[in-house]
């Protein structure tokens, strides 16, 4: 099984669950898209801290120009909302933590793709436009290069989970339980 399999094997049912919750919302209605946008923010931002914090530049080429945090933040102001409150992430140690983290990230951004179909004009929308430096199948082609081992792709699935659940959590609080 590829790494990319692999890791959608391990995250299916967080990532399901997930996007049952932000389905919740019509993203059409500026309300909706605020609450979505903070609800990203609350767990997107201390994702990419983390992924500084554990080395992501030395393991990503170009790291910097993946972060999304800066659109994000840009769209929020444009809707006159302040930062959130973060949730908490345990630390991201190494390649794998940092792999399996990015993963989320980085499929999620394929989301946005969708997403911003369905906003009404004038919305801002740097975050869901962000395209990011990398192809998606050069990023899946990174994760198969740096995770060959079984223990490395344990460790990534760990990783991928965590942080599925810290948008779920980001979810709950801006969404609401689903």
């Amino acid at each position: 099984m590829s790494v990319r399999a692999a890791l959608k094997a391990a995250t299916a049912s967080r990532h399901e669950a997930l996007d049952r919750r932000l389905a919740a919302l019509d993203l059409a209605r500026g309300d909706d898209y605020a609450r979505f946008l903070r609800a990203q923010a609350a767990a997107l931002l201390p994702v990419e801290a983390a992924l500084d914090h554990a080395g992501a530049a030395s393991v990503i080429p170009r790291w910097a120009e993946h972060r999304r945090g800066p659109a994000l933040l840009a769209d929020l102001d444009r809707l006159g909302h302040a930062l959130p409150p973060p949730v908490v992430l345990a630390p991201l140690l190494g390649t794998p933590d940092i792999l399996g983290a990015a993963y989320v990230l980085e499929g999620s951004r394929l989301g946005g793709i969708v997403l911003r179909r369905g906003l009404p004009p004038g919305a801002p929308r740097a975050f869901l436009a962000h395209a990011g430096p990398t192809p998606w199948r050069d990023f899946v082609a990174l994760l198969e290069q740096k995770l060959a081992s079984p223990v490395d792709r344990a460790v990534a699935e760990r990783a991928a989970i965590l942080v599925f659940e810290a948008f779920a959590r980001a979810a709950d609080a801006y969404v609401g339980a689903r």
